[in-house]
């Protein structure tokens, strides 16, 4: 009959807990950053009156700067 070994179980899913923090934490980030630019490009639309072109920019720019500090955060760990 096998032994199961207790310390090699709790490491296993710390690992896996540690695992989903980060990619729940990269998530969020691009989340906010796409979501705080859109929202930026929505007011600057708004004040210039410059209707889709706004949105455009700082989505792309959201998306840029979110992948940018997901990949600093990855890397850093």
């Amino acid at each position: 009959m096998e032994k199961r070994d207790p310390t090699g179980d709790k490491q296993r899913e710390r690992s896996l807990l540690q695992s989903a923090a980060v990619a729940s934490g990269a998530g969020l980030t691009m989340l906010t950053c796409i979501g705080l630019c859109v929202y930026a490009g929505l007011r600057c639309d708004e004040y210039f009156g410059t209707s889709p072109w706004g949105l455009m920019a700082f989505s792309l720019l959201g998306a840029a700067s979110g992948l940018w500090s997901v990949i600093r955060q990855i890397l850093r760990k």
